[in-house]
């Protein structure tokens, strides 16, 4: 009997280990996801609205995909003008029509650039 109890006992430790293991990354991706939606005032265009819970939540990037490596945090880091990007830098490591939607062709302008959504 006591060897029962031991056993159902260790499989119920090895079950919520699992289930801990398998429900952490969900909490973690959640708090991950910070900064909500930022928008960016380029001169002589529209504003560029960045969603960090589409990135995240959406399109399952992970904040280290772009944090430190494309945008190291920096005041500034992440103003590019359109040239720099269009050779690659910033945005445009991704925004390549590779990776995802090519910021080159002028009908994506609008995917980045516009007014951004009013606050309710």
């Amino acid at each position: 009997m006591y060897q029962f109890e031991r056993g159902r006992m260790k499989k119920t430790y090895v079950m919520a280990m699992i289930i801990a293991c398998l429900s952490a990354p969900m909490g973690v991706r959640a708090r991950e996801v910070g900064g909500g939606d930022i928008t960016y005032t380029p001169k002589n265009a529209l504003p560029v609205v960045f969603s960090h819970d589409k990135h995240v939540t959406f399109i399952g990037l992970r904040c280290n995909s772009c944090h430190y490596r494309i945008f190291p945090m920096a005041r500034d880091s992440h103003k590019k003008d359109m040239d720099s990007m269009k050779k690659g830098e910033g945005w445009g490591q991704c925004h390549d029509g590779r990776n995802a939607f090519d910021m080159r062709v002028k009908i994506n302008c609008t995917r980045c650039h516009r007014q951004p959504t009013p606050i309710r």
